[in-house]
C-alpha cells in the first residue's frame, strides 16, 4: 500500500532526480515547444527572416549544463552505451560538424546542438531510469496534449485553421497536429502494452480514440495514411502470431518488413513515374500537391554537394535567394521544406550524411529483430511512412518525430544489449558448470 511517510523517508538520490527532471522537460517542450499557446506571434509569417527564441535559448542550455552533471557523475555508464551503440551518436557528430562547410554555420551549430541535447537526455536517461517511470512521465504530456487540444478544438476558435478549416489545435497548422497526434496514438498504444491492471488499459484506449480524432479532424492525408499503416502492420502482426504456430511467424514478419522498405526506396527513386500512373491519389493532384516537383527541384541542387551537402538545418533558410527561385517555380508557392526526410538528410548532409543514415537504420532493423519486439516495428513503420511526404526526421524545432526516433533506437539498443549480456553470462554460466561437471 502507498505510504507518503515512508517515500519521504527515504534519501532522494539528486543525480536520478536531474535526470528525471531532464527527461520530462524533453517530452514537455517536444510536445509543447516554448511558445505560449495561441499567441499571436505563433501565426505569423514564418517565411520573413530567421529569428531567435530566447526560451527556447535557455531550456536548452539548462538541459546541456544539467546534461554535463550527469555525466560527470555517470560517466563509465553512459561512455558504454556509446560506445556499443555507435552509429546515433556519429550521425549526429555529422550534424554537430557540418557547421564547418554550412553557408550559415553559427545556425547550424545552434540547431545542431539542440539536436545533441536532445540525444544527450535521451541516453542519460535510458541508462539510469526504469523504462516504467518514463513512460508514467510520457503518459502525463501525452494525456495533456491530447484533452488540451481536444478542448481547444471544441471551445476556442483560435484552435481552427483558418486556411483550410480543419483542426490545428494549439499547432501552427493542421499538419502539426495530425502529425503530434500519430505520436500520441503510438504512445497509447505502447501504453496499453505495459499496463497490467484493467482501469489503466481503459484509459490508454481513450487516448487512442482522442487521438484517432484528432487525427481525423485535423485531415491530413499524411496522417490518415501512417494511421492506415499503424492499422495495416497490427492485422500483419496478428498473423504473424498465427504462423508462429507452425514456427515461422518471424520468418514471416521479416519478409513483410523487407518488402516494404523495399517498396518505400522504390517510391523514393520512382516517385515521378508512379504517381503519373494513380491519378486522385488520396484526393490530391499527381504530384502530391507539388511535392514531386519538389523533390525533383531538390535533387538537382543535391548534385551541386553531392557529398557534403549544405550543412545541418541551413539550406531552407529564410531570406535566402533559393526560396524566391522555389516562390517562382511553384507559382508563388512558398517552400520551406523538401517535403521529404531522406531528400531533406541529402540536402544537409550529402551522401556521407545518408550513409551514416543508412548505419542507422540497418543497427535499429538489426537490433529491432533480435530483442523481437512488434512496438519497435510499429514506431519504425510509422516514421518511414511519414517521413515520405514530410521533412520530419532530424528536424529541430517542430522535432516531435526525431525525439521519438532517437528514443525508440536508444531504447532497442539498451534492451539488446542488455540481452546480450545476460546470454553471454547464462553462456560462461553454463560452459563453468560443463567443465566443473566433466
Amino acid at each position: 500500500m502507498f505510504n507518503l511517510s515512508e517515500n519521504l523517508r527515504k534519501p532522494i538520490n539528486s543525480i536520478d532526480l536531474l535526470i528525471k527532471i531532464n527527461a520530462f522537460l524533453v517530452i514537455y517542450i517536444t510536445f509543447f515547444t516554448t511558445k505560449i499557446p495561441f499567441d499571436p506571434a505563433n501565426y505569423g509569417d514564418i517565411f520573413a527572416e530567421e529569428t531567435t527564441d530566447i526560451k527556447n535559448q535557455i531550456v536548452y542550455l539548462f538541459l546541456f549544463f544539467s546534461s554535463l552533471i550527469i555525466l560527470s557523475k555517470r560517466f563509465e555508464k553512459i561512455l558504454s552505451l556509446l560506445r556499443s551503440e555507435k552509429y546515433l551518436g556519429l550521425f549526429v557528430l555529422v550534424c554537430l560538424i557540418s557547421a564547418l562547410w554550412s553557408e550559415y554555420s553559427l545556425l547550424s551549430i545552434k540547431r545542431s546542438f539542440q539536436l545533441f541535447v536532445i540525444f544527450l537526455v535521451i541516453i542519460e536517461a535510458l541508462v539510469n531510469i526504469e523504462p516504467e517511470i518514463l513512460l508514467k512521465q510520457l503518459k502525463i504530456v501525452v494525456s495533456l496534449y491530447v484533452f488540451f487540444n481536444l478542448f481547444a478544438g471544441l471551445r476556442i476558435g483560435a484552435a481552427i485553421d483558418p486556411i483550410f478549416q480543419t483542426w490545428r489545435g494549439i499547432e501552427v497548422q493542421k499538419n502539426h497536429l495530425a502529425q503530434t497526434s500519430i505520436y500520441c496514438l503510438l504512445s497509447s498504444v505502447i501504453f496499453i502494452s505495459f499496463d497490467k491492471k484493467l482501469k489503466p488499459k481503459f484509459y490508454d484506449a481513450l487516448l487512442i480514440f482522442v487521438s484517432v480524432f484528432l487525427i481525423y479532424k485535423a485531415r491530413s492525408s499524411t496522417a490518415i495514411l501512417v494511421l492506415m499503416m499503424i492499422v495495416f502492420v497490427g492485422l500483419i502482426f496478428q498473423i504473424e502470431s498465427i504462423f508462429s504456430k507452425f514456427g515461422f511467424g518471424r520468418s514471416f514478419l521479416a519478409l513483410i518488413f523487407l518488402f516494404f522498405l523495399g517498396f518505400t526506396f522504390i517510391f523514393l527513386f520512382f516517385s515521378s513515374e508512379i504517381f503519373s500512373l494513380i491519378p486522385g491519389y488520396f484526393g490530391k493532384d499527381m504530384t502530391l500537391s507539388g511535392r514531386v516537383d519538389i523533390w525533383e527541384f531538390a535533387w538537382s541542387d543535391i548534385e551541386k554537394k553531392i557529398f557534403l551537402g549544405y550543412g545541418f538545418a541551413t539550406y531552407w533558410i529564410m531570406g535566402h535567394p533559393r526560396l524566391e527561385i522555389f516562390a517562382d517555380l511553384f507559382e508563388g508557392f512558398k517552400v520551406n521544406q523538401a517535403h521529404n526526410g531522406f531528400i531533406e538528410i541529402m540536402l544537409q548532409l550529402g551522401v556521407v550524411g545518408a550513409i551514416f543514415f543508412l548505419f542507422l537504420i540497418t543497427a535499429y532493423i538489426y537490433r529491432m529483430f533480435k530483442i523481437n519486439n512488434n512496438l519497435a516495428i510499429l514506431v519504425l513503420v510509422a516514421i518511414l511512412t511519414l517521413n515520405y511526404t514530410e521533412s520530419a526526421l532530424f528536424k529541430v524545432g517542430f522535432g516531435v518525430t526525431t525525439f521519438y526516433f532517437m528514443a525508440a533506437y536508444v531504447a532497442v539498443s539498451v534492451f539488446h544489449f542488455k540481452m546480450r549480456e545476460v546470454n553471454h553470462d547464462e553462456e560462461n554460466h553454463s560452459s563453468s558448470y560443463s567443465g566443473a561437471k566433466f
